[in-house]
């Protein structure tokens, strides 16, 4: 029975070692520090953007990379640029120093770009109540509810709407004082200020879904 035992534990126990021994890679891939994703070891590539990795294989004489949407950019640099589907599979090939042959795959999950939230006085939600005297330099923000995309964003300007009155054109992210002094005689308690069509840049060349208005009740 002991003999039986002792037999089983040492299945289970080079099963175990084999099992991480196929999960264990010798290639090193990961975002560069000029791609958006963020952390850089994520196993994460967005759909619609060209995502740039670094993949290297220490001790190699030679390796061959491949993925459907993966080219090659420069030396250890590639683009990935995702089509359809959840998960996408990056295949790495090649010969070490020793002379022995080597294989790996890498799954990246696909997701596609959420939406921009957009935030005054980094207050929670799209709808908002604020008193009349705090628009003055209040600040508009834009960002994504995920948190892996790192993508930088600058308000150049927004439409400012009051009930009753035209919609303000205004530069920059925040409510200066020469914009506050047209707003204050003009809003009273009750009325809900829109704040629209953001317009913004980019650190990268992508198509960024709708940006939602900000609702503000004044009260």
């Amino acid at each position: 029975m002991m003999n039986l035992i002792n037999k089983l534990f040492i299945f289970f126990l080079f099963s175990t070692l084999s099992f991480y021994g196929q999960n264990d890679t010798i290639s090193v891939v990961r975002h560069t520090d000029n791609d958006f994703v963020i952390p850089k070891t994520k196993k994460l590539v967005y759909r619609g953007i060209f995502n740039e990795v670094f993949i290297d294989v220490p001790n190699s004489k030679s390796f061959e990379v491949e993925g459907i949407g993966v080219t090659k950019k420069d030396k250890n640099i590639y683009s990935i640029n995702p089509s359809s589907g959840k998960e996408l599979i990056i295949s790495i090939k090649g010969i070490l120093k020793s002379g022995k042959k080597f294989y790996e795959k890498h799954i990246f999950e696909i997701r596609n770009v959420t939406n921009v939230e957009a935030r005054i006085n980094n207050l929670d939600g799209f709808e908002v109540r604020m008193q009349k005297n705090n628009l003055l330099n209040a600040v508009i923000k834009l960002g994504f509810p995920d948190k892996n995309i790192g993508i930088r964003l600058s308000i150049k300007s927004f439409q400012l709407k009051i009930p009753g009155y035209s919609s303000m054109h205004i530069d920059g992210n925040s409510i200066k004082e020469i914009d506050y002094n047209k707003i204050i005689n003009r809003v009273k308690i009750g009325d809900e200020i829109v704040i629209s069509d953001i317009r913004f840049t980019a650190n990268i060349n992508a198509n960024i879904c709708k940006i939602n208005p900000i609702i503000i009740e004044i009260y």
